[in-house]
């Protein structure tokens, strides 16, 4: 009966694992698209003013 008690708690760890995981996976996929974002929106304001090339 401990055993059963142990794997349902292991089995509960891995499931907060993922959670951590798809927490992570979302920060990073947010960065990279505000990242992203940033760099399009520099070059479409630097380029038309030729900021970039003096």
């Amino acid at each position: 009966m401990n055993r059963v008690l142990n794997d349902n708690a292991l089995l509960r760890d891995v499931e907060r694992l993922q959670d951590v995981q798809t927490i992570y996976k979302t920060i990073g996929m947010a960065t990279a698209t505000f990242i992203a974002v940033g760099f399009c929106w520099f070059l479409c304001v630097a380029v038309p003013a030729k900021a970039l090339w003096q």
